[in-house]
């Protein structure tokens, strides 16, 4: 089934015609726009300037020579108002590897992410803090940024087109077709401190198969990534406490333990402070190494099989919290003298494979397919230790693994009817769809509490008669279990699941008149796990002339919880205000979580409208505004943190924060309702000037995200703080820019390209935990002033094969607001990176060519 382009106007649109040497390229990939299918629509008679829903097109191969940013979510970052990601060590442990995407502001696992058309599978990851916490979302850089032809972001809820998780939109990654070229990008940047360095290779080739139109095309790439240290001045993340003092974890210096002490000894070791600085805050140390390819071969005059993927694996490092040798319960001086720095080092491997048919029977089209693809996450814990196994702690542990695949069988049928008014495109289908997780235990190093010993009580029998009852487990030293930074999976927690979902659709386009169109979806689902869903969507456009055009769209949507959320337990270290809390994260399925009243996940349903406008005033002059809401019930979330101190919890709560050593627990639960409102506008003008060509782009998202309602289950309405705390509150309302502008001009010249661009990210209010107080926990409220980002690049055409480029990224070193000293504990403030994850300045060069 052949799908055609529904690009509406957006300052992305002519970026696939721009930033090139030659105007006969504007002519080229504008036409070629046209002959892949693209997201949004299943009418073969869609153009570029008519569809009901905002979509906004961007071609990578423009950004790939001109931009700054290297990997697909910071390419997206800087062009498409509406899409957010920052990177992931704005998250923690495991996360830190990933740089989840946000469409609205909504949740990382509420868009939809398409390669050709074809669902995409996620991350088996589930993430803590940043963007993404207690959601699993895609992994959009395992895709080589070096294989992708151009991106679409549909800006609009599409459950009832494409399933679940399309709630605030869809993203579609279409892959390069292109043969007989060598294409050949290398990237070199580095931060202004010196850390932080990335370089980024990619070659490109296709070759054509036959003489009907046949080809493949694949893709080799490699990443490098230095860990950079803490954002801000040169001191940022430098430790002024306590270092070598017992108990340096809980308190500050004394009139016995003093600074002058901790001097002399820093003296005799022969290091200083900077021995003690936090690492990461932008970036991990990591290497990527990743495979594409993309394949059509026609078998006959009306048919033609196609093939998709590939193979990504990346080596990630993430060091967290220097733990001081002062800190008795979680250090062991006989095997750091000087305290640890731990590290998590995960091994990601990413793949999947897509294989289709596409025939016409008549005037039928006919597309069968199936996508079949796997994430893999391994993690070990280095330079850390178990600090209850005394000197007889490893150093380095394997904390366990986890996957998670997806397989998708699809059947797309359409036709277009020339005759039923002024056109009507009829499309149906079915889809089977498997999903599955699993986690692997770790060794037992990783996860043992060694203290733990066996108490017994006295009892009598009915006959009076004393007897020892088994009394549970007590701490005796009260040492930190398991390997720091992250404990291993338990054999307790291992997982292997799967549900099976069965889906139909049917998707209609009338054009009522030349002037009018109206669309409609219906689509009906079934989980295994937890019954039917159905959803649907109207949408419509009237064009008054060509310089002025209405639409809007309404559509109800929902996402399914992942199984990850469901089954996901783990314990990991958090830090209140400055010190170590261990903390667990408890299974839906666990029985502490029955026990507590917790209720089962339940999909998340919404519905969305959006209205808007769409002009070309004058020649080569685009613009288009649009105000969309989405309603979203019951929203899956972590909670807060319920403590072991507290007497009100059950027993069998408080058993699982004594077997696991942890002092707080969180769980997975349909916390809460929002509601997101807000207004995007896009405008394109492309100025030709004799062999030199200027383009004008311009964009904005103004949203606003707020909690309508929470759901606190029956019998712990006293815990309503705890059920839906101050920090996820502030994650899915303020946590974000709630308003992002891009402006943007390139000038195009037979030797020369210049790109300035600059981009405002608007205020940000993070809420950081001080304690797990009952009833309502105390947090620490930080608002983050609006900042502007600005870039600069200049690229020279050597030749006509040959292009060099050097530029900047945050060319004035804006850095923003800085952690408040209230909350940074006894570490010099550092820049909290959440508006736009830039570290300060960052010049590069590239060198890009086409043989």
């Amino acid at each position: 089934m052949k799908k055609i382009i529904l690009p509406v106007l957006s300052p992305l649109l002519l970026l696939s015609a721009t930033i090139t040497a030659q105007d006969k390229h504007l002519t080229d990939t504008t036409k070629q726009l046209g002959e892949v299918q693209i997201v949004g629509s299943r009418s073969a008679n869609r153009t570029k300037l008519n569809s009901p829903v905002p979509v906004d097109i961007i071609d990578i191969k423009s950004l790939q020579e001109a931009a700054p940013q290297t990997s697909i979510t910071q390419l997206l970052q800087y062009v498409s108002p509406s899409f957010h990601s920052v990177n992931g060590t704005n998250a923690g442990d495991a996360g830190s590897a990933l740089s989840l995407a946000q469409l609205k502001g909504l949740g990382v696992d509420q868009l939809l992410v398409l390669v050709n058309g074809k669902r995409r599978h996620k991350s088996s990851n589930v993430n803590w803090g940043g963007l993404g916490n207690g959601a699993t979302g895609y992994d959009l850089n395992s895709i080589p940024a070096g294989a992708i032809e151009r991106i679409e972001i549909l800006r609009d809820g599409a459950a009832a087109q494409y399933g679940s998780d399309a709630i605030a939109g869809v993203i579609n990654i279409v892959l390069k077709k292109q043969t007989d070229d060598v294409i050949i990008s290398s990237t070199g940047s580095i931060r202004r401190r010196g850390d932080g360095a990335s370089t980024r290779t990619n070659i490109n080739y296709g070759i054509k198969i036959g003489d009907r139109g046949g080809y493949l095309n694949a893709t080799a790439e490699f990443a490098t990534q230095g860990i950079s240290l803490q954002p801000g001045r040169d001191d940022a993340g430098l430790y002024n406490g306590p270092i070598y003092g017992g108990g340096a974890n809980t308190r500050g210096y004394d009139n016995i333990y003093t600074k002058e002490i901790d001097d002399a000894i820093l003296k005799s070791r022969g290091i200083d402070r900077h021995f003690f600085d936090q690492r990461g805050g932008g970036s991990n140390k990591a290497k990527d190494a990743l495979l594409f390819f993309n394949t059509a071969v026609p078998v006959s005059e009306h048919a033609e099989v196609y093939a998709f993927g590939g193979i990504s694996h990346r080596n990630s490092q993430f060091t967290a919290v220097y733990r001081l040798p002062g800190w008795t319960e979680r250090n062991n001086t006989g095997l750091y003298p000087d305290g640890f720095l731990p590290a998590m080092d995960n091994s990601i491997t990413d793949k999947s494979i897509a294989i289709g048919l596409k025939a016409r029977a008549g005037e039928w089209k006919l597309d069968i397919s199936n996508v079949y693809g796997k994430n893999d996450f391994g993690n070990v814990i280095s330079n850390s230790l178990n600090a209850s196994l005394g000197l007889k702690s490893p150093t380095t542990f394997d904390a366990g693994k986890y996957n998670a695949s997806q397989n998708t069988a699809s059947l797309d049928i359409s036709r277009y009817f020339e005759r039923v008014l002024h056109g009507l495109n009829v499309a149906f289908g079915a889809q089977y769809r498997t999903e599955t997780y699993q986690i692997i235990a770790g060794e037992e190093a990783s996860y043992s509490k060694a203290d733990l010993r066996p108490i017994y009580r006295v009892d009598t029998s009915v006959n009076g008669v004393p007897y020892l009852a088994d009394g549970g487990l007590l701490a005796l030293n009260g040492l930190s279990p398991g390997s720091q930074i992250h404990a291993g999976f338990r054999p307790s927690n291992e997982v292997n699941v799967s549900r099976a979902i069965v889906a139909g659709y049917l998707d209609l386009e009338l054009n009522v008149t030349e002037k009018w169109l109206v669309s409609g979806a219906l689509r009906a689902e079934n989980f295994s796990d937890f019954g039917n869903v159905t959803t649907g969507k109207i949408a419509t456009r009237y064009s008054f002339a060509p310089w002025l055009a209405i639409r809007g769209s309404a559509n109800s949507g929902f996402r399914a919880p992942d199984l990850a959320q469901f089954y996901y337990t783990e314990t990991s270290t958090s830090f209140q205000q400055g010190r170590a809390i261990d903390q667990v994260t408890a299974s839906n399925k666990n029985a502490a979580t029955r026990a507590l009243g917790i209720p089962s996940l339940t999909p998340e349903k919404s519905t969305g409208y959006t209205a808007g406008i769409t002009s070309q005033p004058a020649r080569n002059v685009e613009i288009s505004v649009d105000a969309y809401q989405v309603d979203i019930k019951n929203r899956v979330g972590n909670t807060g943190n319920f403590s072991a101190t507290d007497p009100n919890l059950p027993a069998d709560v408080r058993a699982l924060l004594l077997q696991t050593g942890t002092t707080q627990a969180k769980f997975f639960y349909n916390a809460f309702s929002t509601r997101t409102r807000g207004i995007e506008f896009t405008g394109s003008y492309r100025i030709p000037l004799h062999r030199n060509s200027l383009q004008l782009l311009a964009g904005g998202n103004f949203v606003k995200n707020e909690v309508t309602s929470v759901n606190t289950p029956k019998g712990l309405e006293q815990y309503r703080y705890v059920i839906f705390s101050e920090s996820e509150k502030a994650r899915v309302t303020t946590n974000i820019p709630q308003q992002k502008i891009t402006l943007q001009a390139i000038l195009n010249t037979p030797r020369f390209t210049f790109l300035a661009r600059t981009i405002y990210f608007g205020s940000v209010t993070t809420a950081s935990a001080l304690n797990a107080n009952f009833p309502r926990p105390d947090y620490y409220f930080q608002e983050l002033k609006p900042i502007w980002v600005t870039d600069f690049s200049v690229g020279y055409h050597i030749s006509k094969a040959v292009q060099v480029t050097a530029g900047v990224n945050n060319a004035f070193n804006v850095l923003g607001d800085y952690t408040d000293a209230a909350i940074a504990g006894l570490r010099n403030p550092s820049v909290v990176g959440i508006q736009n994850g830039s570290a300060g300045i960052q010049p590069f060069v590239r060198l890009y060519a086409r043989f």
